[in-house]
């Protein structure tokens, strides 16, 4: 099916706007066009072009500016600037917003129409009857001198009732209907594509969720590296609290060994000083690993409340995630909704050759403007979701990396302690307590000494 383009005509001054105007009519166009780009901005809000023709120096808009907004607005629409002299940085500038091409505004209105049929994709091979500089000049002078008359008429006059004139609204009703139909082709065409983006939304949520399983498998492991930890921390306390008991026992020792023994004892004064620095030093060394012990058990407790911060983020996380995914099936839902309201609407048009009488978003450019209006809301919002879902992902990776960090700070932990182990299994054990023989024999002696001596006296 042929379909009529229709091109959008933005220029200041009247007599080139009107001559573009007869030069598209001429060439079989559908031409809208307007002389200030708040009003063509206003209608491409509404209706979809083929192709735009532009002119740089607008008035309270400058082209690019207005090119800048039409892209918004229409981001696959051509566009195609008339300046009034070539120049390069204007062609360069051109060129880095999208612009189709630049050309002269004065130059032959042939090669501009060649042009416009070249960015249509239009066959340009048969042209028996283009319109040449004079014939344009005559239809201007024509038309003015018309208006100058004052003929407000129809150009027809009395034979606007002919045959003719009825065949040329048909054509042009025609027309009107076919450039509706591309309307819809394209809009269905940006659903088909929203629906791709959707299904591939639904494919990076998947794997969305295959990594919240991978982190729930994670946050099992830590807690059971907590568990080990915490067992660790257990055995620790019990270890020091055994060293405390004994080093109690050895105060108890020295204690009872400084009540038996008198000061007056000399004979064991040799043995006592090293056994009391052996004692002193086991003493020493006890308490550096008391110490030592009771770092660790901090650096654990830090530990502790670091992997509980981390695993109450995994939760807000895997909430948000879990909202962010019935967000988008809620738009995904909507979406489809539309995609099955244009299709009926569709099918309602073309299976009616009368009007209908049942409501339709499509019957007139009020519906279309408001369907194109939800159409870019949704696809800014999706845009957006987009986003904070890339952001999500960046996010889970690093607390991917993060958690893995601290599951080589807990192996290095645990290696350090089956380090502290091993020391404090090859420390020397204590020096065992005295016997009770060695007691008797120590307080015997300074006895029998006196006893000697005394006897010897009495003799």
């Amino acid at each position: 099916m042929n379909l009529v383009k229709k091109i959008l005509v933005v220029h200041g001054d009247a007599r080139m706007r009107r001559r573009l105007l007869l030069l598209f009519a001429d060439a079989g166009f559908d031409v809208r066009a307007f002389a200030t780009a708040e009003a063509a901005a206003e209608n491409a809000r509404g209706e979809w072009y083929d192709l735009a023709v532009i002119d740089h120096e607008l008035s309270g808009a400058p082209g690019f500016v207005f090119v800048d907004a039409l892209k918004k607005i229409q981001p696959t629409v051509p566009v195609l600037l008339l300046v009034s002299r070539l120049e390069l940085p204007l062609v360069v500038q051109g060129i880095r917003l999208g612009v189709a091409d630049v050309l002269a505004a004065h130059e032959d209105p042939r090669v501009l129409l060649r042009r416009v049929r070249t960015l249509l994709r239009l066959e340009t091979t048969a042209e028996p009857e283009s319109v040449t500089p004079e014939d344009l000049a005559q239809v201007e002078s024509l038309l003015e001198n018309l208006a100058g008359a004052g003929h407000s008429a129809h150009p027809l006059g009395a034979h606007t009732h002919e045959p003719g004139a009825d065949l040329l609204r048909v054509s042009k009703e025609k027309a009107v209907l076919e450039a509706r139909v591309e309307r819809l082709q394209h809009e269905k065409s940006a659903l088909e594509a929203e629906l791709k983006t959707l299904l591939a939304q639904n494919t990076d949520t998947g794997q969305l969720q295959a990594e919240a399983a991978e982190l729930r498998t994670e946050r099992e492991l830590v807690a059971a590296t907590q568990t080990a930890i915490d067992e660790k921390a257990r055995v620790l306390s019990e270890t020091r609290a055994a060293i405390a008991s004994e080093r109690s026992a050895l105060e108890d020792e020295r204690r009872s060994l400084g009540a038996v023994t008198p000061a007056a004892g000399r004979p064991g004064e040799t043995e006592a000083p090293a056994e009391r620095e052996e004692i002193i030093a086991w003493r020493q060394r006890l308490a550096a690993e008391e110490d030592r012990l009771a770092e660790e058990a901090a650096r654990f407790r830090e530990e502790s409340t670091r992997f509980a911060q981390e695993r109450r983020r995994w939760h807000e996380d895997l909430d948000l995630f879990r909202a962010q995914e019935e967000n988008l099936r809620a738009y995904e839902d909507r979406l489809r909704k539309i995609q099955a309201q244009l299709e009926a609407d569709r099918v309602v048009w073309f299976s009616k050759s009368a009007p209908s009488t049942a409501p339709s978003h499509f019957t007139d450019d009020a519906g279309l403007r408001e369907a194109w209006a939800k159409l870019q809301r949704a696809t800014e919002l999706l845009e957006a979701e987009r986003s904070n879902f890339r952001d999500d992902r960046l996010a889970m990776q690093d607390h991917h990396t993060a958690v893995k960090r601290r599951e080589e700070q807990v192996r290095d932990r645990e290696i350090q302690l089956s380090l502290r182990e091993k020391k404090l299994s090859s420390l020397p054990p204590p020096p065992p307590p005295p016997s009770p023989s060695a007691m008797k024999s120590l307080t015997r002696a300074p006895m029998e000494m006196a006893r000697a001596v005394f006897g010897a006296k009495k003799e």
